[in-house]
């Protein structure tokens, strides 16, 4: 039989030379015919994949022979070919949904399997990204040609990436240096006077390999919408007006270094840093509104690896990253009153994996130590300002086990974390004495069975759970006040899969489940004041049918479908049985495309049914269906693209009263110096 030991020798000497595969879905191109299995997506993306920043094998990284989760790779030639938020590329995944609340710039965040943004777990290079201060990751601060690839575990997190989120969990893997010394230069262009540069390094230099990016776009984000003005059922005063104060920009840069000490030791740093300056639109859309939004972020990574002492390898991290947000509204325009706020967040942390390699398996340990620390102040209130601080212990034990004949895999796991609080609560300054929340333990089990090696079953089952974000525990936003005493949310998650793959074709289809209990909700008082509760509690089930496929050599097609049923099972009357906010029921997400030459033609459809804005489900979000058509040329050191979107010219609200652009139109072009 092969040991781990030895899959792990395959992968880090083949992972870079095998072949693309060719694939898509015929059955789900098209919605009436999205039945039988279909592709549950593996970590390659089938089809061309251009060698562009390439994930080898290190310690530490996540095999996916080990690995039983319900996982999908969005690789770097699907990145670069997309104009839209790195939120929305993702969201063509199964199982995964965004939430935009305008055009280029603003504030969109990622959810798994009917989570919150704060329930599903983001990471950097294997480092998580959430912290108390901000527990939902704004991708629209992260550029995503910085990414080399993007990994999505839905439901079960790796062990290698240690924290893991109720939905699930995200890796974004930074750009990396390539075989071939590369340097690129992208300019962009499009509606609403959007406009970007990007410029872009790879290259190697004996044991030292580098890649570094810096770009900068900006979008006034003037787009034309019905403003119906507070009264969606009276038409006759909507008017049709240009979207005010939402111009966005955003300048980012990266820094990747690497230095191969010899074939067991490897040093890497990386360093990102991002700011972005962004105009707040009110709700009806004034045009005397000033409001502004500006972010700023930096990631500061070092890796060590150590491998072969004796049967043990490993890979150590220390990180330190850092965010800042100032909100103004000073004349009060947008929010209930004048703010002038201002949030600092402090993430540091060090971080160990140990792995032990042996003829039935491998044994895994880690140890992940951060402190997390938020000043938030209010120029206008100081009786808004409260600061916090968190320090937090987290121990993982896994093992993967394959029998003599490979066909069985089983891989137990356990977490084990303790947190510890401190600060001071908004409106009181009052200093609060240590909270120190009960040690969670979280179990994790995995089951793979290959009968053959087309045909791939998998089975989970993980219990998860999700700490209080500082906001939540000690701030104040307008009526709603923090609370100290909160719990942490906790889930279960189940799911069971089977996967399908020949050359050309991949089909799967994967059944979840999920019970969540403790989840902070805003319960409002008989005088209208709001404090978060644990009075929350849902139920999710779920299918996932996924595919590509090859027509022939110059047709692919490729569709994910996600339909889904999550219910709150809260026990105040007018909440139960009713389906959480913001997630849509089915979504479906189809291309095709035709390839003669150097030219490429492409259609997508995008379809996003029955969700609704409330927890009372009295606001039901409107239905889309979004199709956009393009095409791609590539020649010698050229690449462009230019494509139509959102054809049918639709102003979709994932948030009640904040409309995202209708059609627009995206030029790209690529050239390689």
């Amino acid at each position: 039989m092969r040991s781990s030991k030895s899959i792990k020798e395959s992968i880090a000497t083949s992972a870079s030379s095998r072949p693309p595969v060719l694939a898509g879905l015929l059955l789900l191109a098209f919605p009436w015919a999205s039945t039988g299995l279909v592709y549950a997506e593996a970590d390659t993306t089938l089809g061309t994949v251009e060698a562009i920043g390439e994930l080898p094998y290190r310690t530490g990284n996540v095999i996916s022979e080990e690995s039983t989760a319900s996982r999908s790779r969005v690789e770097r030639v699907e990145l670069e070919r997309s104009p839209n938020a790195l939120a929305a590329v993702l969201a063509r995944e199964s199982g995964v949904q965004y939430r935009q609340s305008g055009g280029f710039g603003s504030f969109s965040s990622v959810s798994i399997r009917a989570a919150t943004g704060a329930q599903t777990a983001v990471y950097l290079d294997g480092v998580l990204l959430n912290n108390g201060g901000n527990p939902v990751v704004d991708f629209s601060t992260l550029e995503m040609l910085n990414l080399g690839s993007v990994d999505i575990y839905r439901g079960s997190t790796p062990m290698q990436l240690g924290h893991a989120g109720i939905g699930g969990a995200i890796n974004l893997n930074s750009l990396q240096a390539s075989k071939v010394n590369a340097t690129r230069i992208r300019l962009g262009v499009g509606s609403l006077s959007l406009a970007g540069l990007q410029l872009s390094h790879q290259s190697r230099h004996g044991a030292w390999d580098v890649a570094a990016a810096i770009s900068h776009r900006q979008s006034d984000n003037d787009f034309r919408f019905t403003n119906k003005n507070g009264t969606p059922l009276n038409t006759e005063d909507d008017t049709d007006e240009k979207r005010n104060n939402a111009d966005a920009r955003r300048t980012s840069a990266l820094l990747r270094m690497g230095y191969q000490q010899n074939k067991n030791a490897r040093t890497d740093l990386t360093i990102q840093v991002s700011a972005r300056e962004l105009g707040v639109p009110e709700w009806g859309n004034n045009p005397d509104n000033v409001a502004s939004y500006d972010t700023a972020a930096s990631q500061f990574q070092l890796s060590q690896i150590l491998d072969g002492l004796g049967n043990w390898n490993s890979r150590h991290n220390i990180y330190w990253h850092t965010n800042s947000a100032q909100y103004q509204d000073l004349e009060s325009q947008v929010g209930l009153g004048a703010q002038d706020s201002d949030n600092q967040t402090n993430t540091l942390g060090a971080k160990t994996y140990w792995e032990h390699l042996g003829d039935a398996g491998t044994l895994g340990l880690s140890l992940d130590l951060r402190q997390e620390k938020l000043d938030s102040t209010d120029g206008l209130d100081e009786s808004a300002a409260f600061d916090a601080r968190r320090q937090s212990s987290l121990a993982t034990v896994h093992y993967v086990w394959f029998d003599s004949t490979d066909t069985w895999s089983l891989t137990p796991a356990l977490r084990w974390q303790h947190n510890s609080l401190d600060g001071s609560q908004a409106s009181t300054s009052q200093e609060l004495h240590e909270y120190s929340s009960d040690s969670n333990t979280g179990l994790q089990i995995g089951l793979a069975y290959r009968p053959t090696s087309l045909i791939t079953v998998t089975g989970n089952a993980g219990s998860f759970y999700r700490e209080p974000s500082f906001g939540e525990l000690y701030g104040s936003i307008g009526l709603v006040n923090g609370n100290p005493e909160l719990k942490p949310e906790n889930g279960i998650n189940l799911d069971v899969g089977i996967q399908f793959r020949t050359d050309d074709m991949s089909l799967s289809s994967t059944l979840f489940g999920s019970e969540r209990d403790e989840l902070i909700v805003t319960s409002f008082n008989a005088r209208g004041i709001g404090e978060p509760t644990n009075a929350g509690a849902a139920r999710v089930i779920g299918i996932e049918l996924a595919g590509e496929l090859a027509l022939t050599p110059k047709i692919q097609l490729r569709s994910n479908m996600t339909w889904q049923s999550p219910k709150s099972r809260d026990t105040a009357e007018g909440f139960r049985d009713k389906y959480l906010p913001g997630e849509s029921q089915f979504s479906l997400y189809g291309r095709i495309q035709y390839q003669p030459s150097a030219v490429t033609l492409w259609y997508e459809l995008d379809i996003q049914k029955k969700r609704f804005y409330d927890r009372a489900n009295i606001l039901p979000a409107a239905d889309s269906e979004q199709h956009s058509i393009g095409i791609d040329w590539s020649q010698d050191q050229w690449q462009t693209t230019l494509g139509i979107h959102n054809i049918s010219d639709d102003n979709i609200e994932d948030f009640n009263g904040y409309p995202k652009p209708g059609r627009t139109w995206s030029l790209s072009i690529t050239r390689n110096l």
